[in-house]
């Protein structure tokens, strides 16, 4: 009887872990997803290991799993804006634009959710940067600005992509083939 009940205390034990692990108590998500059920939560913690893991293609359709079931989910659509705009990122021109027009719509559609979204604000201006719209990439920083006055993580990454950004104008010049001499009569 006593192990009987030492594993019936150890399997309560691990549930409520599990439980608490999966969303089931704590200090509630951002975007709302501790309300998710588990299927879709399950998506959504993978494409979030995925995107850690730096695997952004692969986190797209489970992203799209999880924004089937919750399609006001601010936090979805960003992390979809910022797979695509990764792997926008190692693509060539054509396939890259597309990509990052995907992106932006995202990043839209999680700013109509929710305008004060600083993650977005902040990913939002690294996409710009990336289309080399800096006035763009300013706008978001301005964002941020007022959305955090204290600072803030967004703001500060977004600040340090800003310094470190170089125009496509100004980035090192093509190599010029050393000039040959004339041929001498």
């Amino acid at each position: 009887m006593r192990i009987f009940l030492y594993f019936a205390v150890a399997a309560s034990a691990l549930a409520a872990t599990q439980a608490i692990a999966m969303g089931g108590g704590g200090g509630g998500g951002y975007g709302g997803m501790n309300s998710m059920s588990s299927a879709s939560f399950d998506d959504y913690a993978t494409a979030k290991r995925l995107i850690k893991h730096e695997q952004y293609a692969d986190a797209i359709p489970h992203l799209e799993k999880a924004l089937a079931k919750h399609p006001h989910d601010a936090d979805v659509f960003n992390y979809l804006g910022y797979t695509h705009r990764m792997v926008g990122a190692g693509e060539s021109t054509p396939a890259r634009e597309n990509d990052f027009k995907l992106s932006l719509a995202y990043y839209q559609q999680a700013l109509a959710i929710d305008p004060n979204h600083k993650g977005v604000h902040e990913y939002l201006g690294e996409l710009y940067l990336q289309m080399n719209d800096l006035n763009a990439a300013h706008h978001e920083m301005n964002e941020l600005v007022i959305l955090c006055p204290e600072g803030c993580d967004e703001r500060d990454t977004l600040n340090k992509a800003l310094a470190a950004y170089v125009p496509p104008s100004a980035a090192a010049p093509e190599a010029v083939p050393p000039a040959t001499p004339a041929a001498t009569q």
